[in-house]
């Protein structure tokens, strides 16, 4: 497979997932704190990146970097708010 078109398949792939989320938010499938939201947030940036750096596109590289970064700590408070109500669904009773 030609090395361009990979690339180009992973930046589409990237976009779309971009879009995807930003789409099923829109409409209320997802909300803009759901798991899946995220997800998308930080993938889709992730596969924008690889694609970026090989077109060498370095100002667009950094905004999916900072894009990437932001969903990925929306990631992060995504596990914190499971875990602490998981904790507080198995705690016994006072």
């Amino acid at each position: 497979m030609n090395h361009n078109l990979v690339f180009n398949i992973i930046g589409t792939l990237g976009a779309l997932l971009i879009l995807l989320g930003f789409y099923r938010t829109s409409i209320g499938r997802w909300t803009s704190k759901s798991f899946w939201y995220e997800l998308d947030n930080v993938v889709g940036p992730g596969l924008l990146i690889a694609y970026q750096l090989h077109l060498h596109a370095i100002i667009s590289v950094m905004l999916n970097v900072i894009w990437a970064i932001v969903a990925f700590r929306g990631l992060t408070s995504f596990a914190e708010r499971y875990a602490h109500s998981r904790r507080n669904k198995t705690l016994p009773p006072s």
